[in-house]
């Protein structure tokens, strides 16, 4: 049996999820904090539900955190407590330093629940997201893959075809060997999505380390990344990925995210370079140069946290790009077809004539609508990332 790790939507994830919340779970009902506990608990059950061991730990830290943050209180300081300055004794062990980030985590935690709730059009986009999640993770509990054909058992007397519109026995009607469709949409975001979020996260990660070490370095360092930025955006990005697709076979996802982010990277290295150009002068990162901090402090404790809110939205709008690219790929039979997969119901829809059909016509719309409503929620959740990453938005929180 799987313990765990890399479970998904297993009994033995939702353990290992009950059992991460029972140290956070103690110290929010000792301290009588009920309405953190509850929320502690569905958290912690949620994480080890959908994503085992890996998810039930992530909610352990994070609900951690946020019991912590209501629960402590630092004695020593004369902001939260009534000592005097002259009695404030500033030292601290190991064991109290820990507590005081625990709960600066947990303040982030809740200030950003409550910048993700203030924003209605951003809270949409969340939920809308969630509601993917759970289609992915849980629908699978409940929804059987329908990959075998039908061609006897479902096909209607009279009928020259199996397609099928929408009924109350198929939602979303039938494809073209009689297989439900609805199955086929909750079986088949996992993969493109997938392959779109590892893309924009390799796209950021090498647009950042590049831009920093342009903006910082500066000299021959520059030079040779603008040049290189310059050249790769002179590029047609799609034609140079269906050159790509005809020599090489696209037969692992996470190969073909990376080339999705190397190819993308340009613009936003460019973009942190000229943020880092201005950074740079400023008085904190002058000291940390001065100090021979190196360069990987500068570049993620001095440059990154003053960029995280464009450079979260930017790798926002980098998924939906490599997503888009994905499905163009698979629209023109480029990389291998491989069931379930919404790009690859638009790409047989296509070639079965599902556009002359009016009973196929679900066929093809299910996933061209489910893409859609993806790429709406991810744009209306960046309205919330900014005001969870930009202070200034935060002021009325």
């Amino acid at each position: 049996m799987n313990l765990g790790f890399g479970a998904a939507a297993t009994l033995t994830g939702l353990l290992i999820g009950v059992l991460c919340s029972l140290p956070p779970l103690g110290l929010a009902l000792k301290h009588r904090l009920y309405r953190p506990a509850l929320l502690t608990l569905a958290a912690c059950a949620l994480g080890g539900f959908s994503a085992g061991l890996w998810g039930g730990a992530l909610m352990l830290v994070l609900m951690s955190g946020v019991v912590i943050s209501y629960a402590y209180v630092d004695r020593e300081d004369p902001f939260t407590s009534r000592a005097s300055i002259d009695e404030v004794d500033f030292s601290e062990s190991n064991w109290e330093f820990s507590l005081r980030k625990m709960a600066a985590l947990g303040r982030t935690v809740r200030a950003s629940a409550h910048a993700l709730v203030r924003n209605k059009a951003g809270f949409l986009g969340f939920l809308g997201l969630v509601f993917f999640f759970v289609m992915i993770v849980f629908g699978p509990l409940f929804i059987e893959y329908d990959g075998q054909p039908h061609y006897y058992d479902r096909l209607k007397p009279g009928a020259k075809t199996l397609f099928q519109g929408p009924s109350k026995e198929f939602p979303l009607g039938l494809d073209w060997q009689g297989r439900d469709v609805l199955s086929h949409i909750v079986y088949g975001g996992k993969n493109l999505i997938r392959t779109s979020v590892e893309a924009g996260l390799m796209t950021t990660v090498i647009a950042v380390v590049l831009g920093s070490m342009a903006g910082l370095l500066g000299g021959v360092v520059d030079q040779a990344l603008s040049a290189l930025s310059n050249f790769i955006l002179t590029i047609p990005t799609f034609p140079l990925l269906v050159v790509l697709a005809g020599i090489i076979t696209f037969d692992n996802h996470t190969y073909l995210a990376l080339l999705f982010a190397a190819l993308y990277w340009p613009t936003l290295m460019r973009a942190v370079r000229a943020q880092v150009f201005s950074l740079r002068e400023r008085d904190y990162v002058q000291a940390a140069v001065a100090l021979d901090l190196g360069l990987p402090h500068l570049i993620f404790r001095e440059v990154l946290p003053n960029m995280i809110s464009y450079i979260v939205v930017n790798m926002i709008f980098t998924i939906r790009g490599a997503m888009y690219a994905l499905v163009g790929l698979v629209f023109l039979g480029m990389v291998p077809v491989q069931e379930p997969d919404w790009a690859v119901m638009i790409y047989i829809g296509r070639t079965r004539q599902v556009i002359f059909n009016a009973r196929a016509a679900s066929m093809l719309l299910s996933p061209i609508i489910a893409i859609a409503l993806f790429q709406l929620s991810l744009v209306l959740f960046t309205r919330s990332l900014e005001e969870i990453f930009n202070p200034r938005l935060r002021r009325g929180l």
